[in-house]
């Protein structure tokens, strides 16, 4: 589709925004996404936050005590994840909605500038 230069391509604004952060920044979101698309988001190692405080129940009262404070801050880092996850899916939805919004615009206003250049 022929581009108008008066719509401005939502992903055009957030890659303009992304470069505008740090070298640092960019790695850091880079790396976090993964680790919560791929690592934290899986149902591995949600059944493992549940299994390894099973398997401490014959252990010694310290070594289960470290393994229940362990255990108990994994799966909150694990919801976090995988909400964030869900919302990411959520986002990728919205960002869809913006390219059709962003293709509709620009056809009306290349429609408009042809009705304008004609009379």
């Amino acid at each position: 589709m022929q581009s108008n230069k008066y719509v401005k391509h939502p992903r055009n604004i957030l890659e303009e925004c992304r470069e505008e952060r740090s070298k640092f920044t960019r790695w850091n979101d880079a790396v976090l996404e993964w680790i919560a698309n791929n690592v934290l988001g899986s149902i591995i190692f949600f059944d493992l936050a549940i299994i390894v405080p099973l398997l401490a129940i014959p252990a010694p009262d310290y070594i289960k005590a470290i393994v229940i404070i362990l255990s108990s801050n994994w799966i909150q880092l694990w919801a976090l994840f995988a909400l964030q996850h869900t919302q990411k899916k959520a986002d990728e939805a919205r960002e869809a909605k913006a390219d059709a919004d962003h293709e509709a615009l620009t056809h009306i206003a290349n429609q408009l500038d042809k009705l304008l250049n004609n009379h």
